[in-house]
């Protein structure tokens, strides 16, 4: 594609020069109308280009201390919950299936860590899920964290309930009384945080899964051809070239700024039209007409 052509600064001398090139125009009645309705779609669309394009993208880094609380506040999420989630991992695993380092372990020292594990656990875990979660990328990893230890906390849990108490590690029904109901509830705390953080954590994700949304580039560059065209499509003849620097010279003698006089010289009236409607930031009302 060609370079756009700005015109020069002077509004006014912009639009005057403009009605001079609208006056010459008219002497081709039907080519001049089909031309002006095409310059004033041009001219609408590329304002709205223009208009959209002048709105400052807002940055993540500006709409996060906004939306999450501030660094300060992504923080303290995070350290409760995995406090939280440690807590319940220490609570489940510590009546978990007996191997080497736990089968000769004193039964009332481990069901007094586990809970009181599981008591803070579920002190956290409760606090983290009344609160709002801070960022999509404070969801990604806390949901990935909990579902982690989520699996893992229910699946001791499950184990506790079928193998109750057979593992001859000395706990008692007693015993598993107070953990099952503590640990269950751990488990669908966490659940319950899972839920909370999946939509946040989705935000970050739908967009490209979605696909790239348009940029606006392609309609751009259709706003550019249009505008080649409209500055192409009505070639003037000798006569109309010769009626087109006359009346550049009396707008010259009227006052009218020269530089913007000696730049509509180098283009045709056709092309002077057509790019003031590429412009997007001149109003072509009262120079254009409409019909």
């Amino acid at each position: 594609m060609k370079p756009v052509v700005r015109l020069d600064r002077d509004d006014a001398a912009v639009r005057e020069v403009g009605r001079e090139a609208v006056e010459v125009l008219r002497a081709q009645p039907q080519a001049a109308a089909a031309l002006f309705a095409r310059l004033w779609t041009l001219h609408q669309q590329r304002r709205t280009s223009v208009s959209r394009a002048s709105v400052r993208p807002v940055s993540s880094a500006e709409v996060a201390p906004k939306v999450a609380g501030g660094v300060a506040y992504r923080a303290f999420w995070g350290v409760v919950l995995g406090i939280g989630l440690v807590a319940a991992l220490v609570g489940a695993v510590t009546l978990g299936l007996a191997d080497r380092k736990n089968a000769f372990s004193d039964p009332a020292t481990s069901l007094s860590l586990a809970l009181a594990a599981g008591t803070v656990a579920a002190a956290a875990l409760l606090v983290v899920l009344l609160l709002r979660v801070p960022d999509p990328a404070s969801a990604r990893t806390g949901e990935a964290s909990s579902v982690v230890v989520g699996l893992l906390c229910a699946g001791i849990l499950v184990f506790r309930l079928v193998a109750g108490t057979s593992d001859d590690r000395g706990f008692t029904p007693s015993d598993l009384a107070v953990w099952l109901p503590l640990t269950a509830v751990v488990v669908l705390l966490i659940v319950g945080i899972v839920i909370r953080t999946d939509p946040v954590r989705r935000q970050a994700v739908a967009p490209s899964r979605r696909g790239r949304a348009p940029s606006g580039t392609d309609a751009v560059r259709q706003l550019r051809r249009d505008a080649e065209w409209a500055a192409s499509v009505m070639k003037p003849d000798p006569s109309m070239m010769a009626l087109w620097l006359s009346r550049l010279d009396a707008a010259a003698e009227r006052g009218v700024d020269p530089a913007a006089v000696a730049q509509a010289r180098t283009l045709t009236p056709a092309a002077w039209l057509a790019w003031l409607a590429y412009d997007g930031e001149r109003d072509i009302a009262g120079v254009v007409p409409r019909s």
